[in-house]
């Protein structure tokens, strides 16, 4: 069976010779592993198009153990995250947060969303990206039914609480989230 899929790619790995194992975040599957079949060799049309921190439309194929990439389009190649170290580091940080805390086959749009707001978020932005880290894990954490305010005290909840119910635009500005940065970002380690 064929289907599409419009996915953020999360990770790839060489897989044998000439493949490549290619871990994606859908909106319409959630989080699939797919087979990129010759996709590590030069002139492969699938490569240019399975960059990690890429937003991409899919063409996959059901296979018996691993389903199968038979084609790709790049929607958004966010070059200027690739190119900013600052960038790629904070993009990098958040979609292996993605991959190690979500299940394959489990589909929720607004995590899709979400990762796309914030790769979206920090080509837009030059900015300290520690704040949208920590909005956006917190972000996450709420999503998966992980809610991170239980475990603290009732001032750093109220501050937990407004990250999660806010753009990340909305919580850069707002000077009292700055100050509580560093035991905000003890709660996301312990989670």
């Amino acid at each position: 069976m064929y289907y599409n899929l419009t996915a953020i790619i999360l990770n790839r790995q060489d897989f044998r010779d000439d493949d490549l194992l290619v871990t994606v975040y859908s909106r319409e599957h959630g989080k699939l592993a797919l087979l990129a079949r010759g996709g590590k060799k030069i002139l492969s049309k699938l490569a240019g198009h399975l960059e990690p921190a890429s937003l991409s439309l899919l063409n996959a194929a059901s296979g018996k153990a691993i389903d199968q990439l038979t084609g790709a389009s790049q929607i958004k190649s966010y070059a200027h995250i690739k190119n900013d170290l600052n960038k790629t580091t904070a993009a990098v940080w958040f979609l292996k947060l993605i991959d190690n805390l979500t299940l394959e086959n489990h589909p929720d749009e607004r995590i899709f969303f979400l990762t796309e707001k914030y790769l979206d978020f920090l080509v837009e932005k030059e900015e300290d990206y520690e704040i949208a880290k920590l909005a956006v894990g917190f972000k996450l954490l709420a999503l998966l039914g992980l809610d991170p305010s239980v475990k603290v005290e009732l001032e750093s909840r109220k501050e937990i609480e407004f990250i999660i119910k806010n753009s990340i635009d909305k919580i850069y500005q707002e000077k009292s989230i700055k100050k509580e940065i560093k035991n905000l970002e003890k709660i996301l380690k312990e989670e």
